[in-house]
């Protein structure tokens, strides 16, 4: 991660279940559709797709970002259900200093509590890791949302802090941030350990996929 390249690029990320492919303004539709219920944005600033005009508006602004090197936004396609469930985004990204975010994670209700967050959290590291050769990855989430909280300690990732009243929510509410991060050193074994995860044989109501606690938006 030399430079800022991986801009012009056009990154997919997939494996036999899901798919990571950059976001366009064809996916507004899709992606308004996976984003209409008012849960899924309880901590963040914005609702950023609950209806059609904010979800065009978001894609246009992420797609400006990207275009702008400050942000690489992705639909989350679910392979099963083959239907776009979410987005997720690289972004607080310094070619420099070799460090990335993931964030501006969102699923549908029906994709919660499923394979696909863990399997696309997998995608992102790897790429981030193996590919652009980060040297750190960073999380955040609302300090309130603990099902976030669970789901980023279950990717493997080192709690690092809060950064405390760092956003003002749509209400007015003042949010605190949970900060997490996976280092180059640890990615080795976090990966190994996720990899395990990702190979059982059943995706049944009692498998792990299906009990695990998956980000919401943050």
């Amino acid at each position: 991660m030399n430079d800022n390249s991986m801009f012009d690029q056009n990154i997919i990320l997939e494996d036999d279940y899901v798919a990571l492919s950059p976001m366009e303004q064809r996916h507004v539709d899709a992606l308004h559709e996976a984003g209409k219920y008012s849960e899924i944005w309880r901590w963040t600033t914005s609702q950023y797709c609950y209806t059609h005009d904010s979800t065009s508006a978001w894609v246009s602004e992420c797609i400006e970002k990207r275009m702008n090197k400050s942000q690489y936004p992705f639909v989350i396609y679910d392979k099963v259900s083959k239907a776009i469930v979410g987005s997720s985004s690289y972004l607080n990204i310094s070619a420099k200093h070799k460090v990335i975010e993931i964030g501006y994670t969102f699923l549908t209700p029906s994709a919660q509590k499923s394979f696909v967050n863990r399997r696309c959290k997998f995608l992102l590291l790897s790429y981030a890791f193996d590919v652009l050769n980060v040297n750190r990855v960073a999380f955040q989430t609302s300090e309130k949302n603990t099902c976030s909280r669970k789901a980023i300690l279950g990717l493997g990732a080192v709690f690092e802090g809060i950064n405390r009243h760092c956003r003002v929510l749509e209400n007015g509410d003042l949010r605190s941030s949970a900060v997490y991060s996976v280092i180059s050193d640890e990615w080795d074994d976090v990966k190994q350990n996720l990899k395990s995860k990702l190979t059982r044989p059943t995706l049944g109501k009692d498998d792990v996929y299906h009990n695990q606690n998956v980000l919401k938006a943050h």
